[in-house]
């Protein structure tokens, strides 16, 4: 019995945890909790009716993707990206993106050339409706499923290494007026030269489409400043 209450109660914490994390993570990559922003444990603790013990747990998760900063024993601070962490992240994503696209094409069977156009058709689809979020990490998982097919280990930890940081920064350029239409075409160009298994064509288009992004992100800190 007591094994028993131990494990539902592990659970319960997990499932707080968990769900504390998404809220907090969705929040701040929207922009909806600003860069700089101090959130303290108490704050968390009154939000969201969890315990100290969870707050640390999220609070360790978030700044393991770089989100926020730990101040100990009293919250966390949401990270603010410079516009030299932008062309840094923008420049390692451009070749880290266009690796996995060309790995993808190198092996990928006619079954995975089908699941990468649903993909194409869910981006598309969120793009229309203006879920950025959506968006944002259904691009992330198309990325997932290519460096899966090509078995490109190296490149799918750097980009989880990268994904928060670069879903933030998808969003923002999303912001941008026009820029959510620029990315669905980006999106049909990509998907073309991946039906075409034309390899040169989706990497240029794969290019295209992490350039206008970054360019509309320092827009997007420009208009902030």
């Amino acid at each position: 019995m007591a094994d028993e209450l131990a494990e539902e109660s592990t659970q319960t914490r997990q499932l707080a945890r968990d769900r504390v994390f998404d809220s907090v993570r969705t929040a701040i990559m929207e922009g909806r909790i600003a860069p700089d922003t101090r959130l303290t444990e108490r704050e968390l603790c009154e939000a969201f009716g969890i315990s100290r013990t969870v707050v640390r747990e999220v609070a360790r998760r978030l700044e393991a993707e770089k989100l926020v900063s730990v101040i100990p024993h009293s919250g966390l601070r949401v990270a603010r990206l410079t516009r030299k962490h932008v062309h840094e992240i923008y420049e390692i994503r451009t070749e880290l993106e266009a690796i996995t696209v060309r790995s993808f094409l190198a092996c990928a069977t006619d079954e995975d050339i089908a699941a990468a156009q649903d993909f194409g058709r869910r981006l598309l689809e969120a793009g229309s409706n203006g879920d950025k979020v959506g968006m944002a990490e259904t691009m992330s998982k198309f990325l997932r499923f290519m460096t899966d097919v090509a078995d490109n280990q190296i490149a799918a930890e750097m980009l989880d290494q990268l994904r928060s940081r670069v879903n933030m920064l998808r969003i923002y350029a999303m912001d941008e007026p026009g820029q959510l239409e620029t990315g669905m075409e980006g999106v049909r160009a990509i998907i073309a030269g991946i039906t075409a298994r034309d390899i040169a064509a989706a990497e240029r288009a794969t290019r295209i489409y992490v350039r206008r992004s970054a360019d509309a992100v320092l827009r997007h800190m420009d208009r902030d400043e």
